[in-house]
């Protein structure tokens, strides 16, 4: 009977200590450290564990906040009161933050997950520093191909640095690695699809080549949506006594990393958003036409020819279409109209926002 409450005991004490780590929260900033520490002590399997580990609880990290602020600041807000026009924004304000923190603080609980990361942290994860350590690891474990595609991922991000095109160099030389299957790890989906359905129109598939190019598309807008939400928190900024000025600052701010977003394209060669949606509705053009789809030819013409409405090419394509189908299947997909609209009135915006900067500068 003793031996039987022993064992009980025993039992209850596992439990309870095994129900305390469950409930113990994930700090990426420890992983993060254990990994160069694990590095630096040339503990190459746990360097590789730590890291990865660390970068998968980072993702983990933004989609919490990322979805948060979607689901929070497209809530409507519905007054008890009859509203006065100079408050609505205050109370709008309002909602969305008691939505967004009681959104975080149940998200991180949920995933058991600590909130605290250093600005520090989340600069190396947005430049691909982890993978600056994991090639190494990965080399040392004998693992080649994946050390080529660490180096290449952290080259994407980084490309100046000459030291790793050497390393990549290196790689991509030996007879373990295979050129064509060195991918960018952190490549985002609309990105690959896109290279997909090039290589799929060069081979004249056109309804491949339609399929990966319309899940580009939309990919894209989705992808960038939650680059944009990401923007919501900032770095501290510049503070002003006067509200109206600290305001201006953080909303210029919001609205340049939002306008940023669109730097990803750069590694497709492509300078703004409207470059690559109008790149990949030139694609779907051709590929309609030729699956004998000509009404969904004429609305990514004139869908294009709502993002570059001066380019030559374009314009001829239309008059060939018109001749081929009805004058209101020129219509703009609605999807990209709004895209474009956003896009130009930001731009709009900060540009206003220059001048007056640069007026007030030369008084």
């Amino acid at each position: 009977m003793l031996g039987l409450r022993l064992s009980f005991a025993v039992l209850l004490f596992i439990c309870i200590n095994i129900f305390c780590v469950a409930l113990k929260f994930s700090s990426i900033e420890k992983i993060y450290k254990k990994g160069v520490d694990a590095y630096a002590g040339e503990r190459w399997s746990e360097c590789i564990s730590k890291f990865e580990e660390s970068m998968h609880l980072f993702k983990l990290y933004r989609s919490i906040l990322i979805n948060c602020n979607l689901k929070c600041n497209s809530q409507p807000w519905i007054s008890e009161v009859e509203e006065i026009e100079d408050l609505k924004i205050f109370a709008k304000f309002l909602i969305t933050r008691l939505c967004v923190t009681k959104c975080q603080d149940d998200g991180f609980k949920e995933a058991h997950l600590d909130n605290l990361v250093s600005e520090s942290t989340k600069h190396n994860m947005k430049f691909k520093k982890p993978f600056e350590y994991l090639h190494i690891c990965y080399f040392q474990m004998n693992a080649l191909p994946k050390a080529a595609n660490a180096a290449y991922t952290y080259l994407v991000a980084n490309p100046n640095d000459t030291k790793m095109k050497k390393n990549l160099e290196y790689y991509i030389n030996q007879p373990e690695v295979d050129i064509n299957e060195v991918i960018d790890l952190d490549s985002e989906d609309y990105m690959m699809l896109y290279k997909r359905g090039l290589q799929e129109y060069y081979f004249k598939k056109w309804a491949e080549t339609v399929a990966n190019m319309e899940e580009a598309l939309t990919d894209y807008l989705s992808w960038e949506n939650m680059c944009r939400a990401e923007c919501q928190h900032q770095s501290e900024l510049e503070w002003s006594h006067e509200f109206t000025v600290t305001v201006t600052n953080y909303m210029m701010a919001l609205l340049m990393c939002k306008q940023n977003c669109q730097e990803e394209l750069k590694l497709l060669h492509f300078n703004s958003g409207n470059e690559f949606l109008a790149d990949i509705l030139n694609y779907l053009q051709i590929s309609y036409y030729n699956l004998g789809r000509v009404e969904d030819a004429a609305k990514s013409v004139e869908t294009y020819l709502l993002l570059m409405p001066k380019n030559e090419e374009m314009l001829s394509n239309k008059m060939i279409y018109s001749t081929l189908t009805e004058k209101n299947n020129f219509v703009n997909r609605s999807d990209i109209t709004y895209y474009f609209k956003r896009d130009k009135y930001e731009k709009h915006i900060l540009n206003v926002f220059y001048k007056l900067e640069f007026s007030n500068e030369n008084l």
